[in-house]
């Protein structure tokens, strides 16, 4: 088993992570990378702003839905 987690790996944990819990020796070796990479820091913390993003966007949409159903009854 190597520690060591290519940025391409890490990519890939990153987003199976947010669908899933990953098991205890993925979720350490992710854990050790990210500290000691700057880059897939700024991966994961772009990742979860789009997350954001997304779910802002589509909680509006629904809200918009809503005002909308209202004007088709009048």
């Amino acid at each position: 088993m190597t520690l060591r987690l290519r940025c391409d790996e890490v990519s890939r944990l990153l987003s199976e992570r947010k669908d899933s819990t990953l098991p205890p020796a993925e979720r350490a070796k992710l854990r050790l990378h990210l500290v000691m990479c700057d880059a897939c820091r700024n991966v994961e913390q772009q990742m979860g702003f789009l997350r954001q993003a997304i779910q802002r966007m589509a909680s509006r949409e629904e809200n918009d839905g809503d005002s909308g159903k209202d004007d088709d009854k009048r």
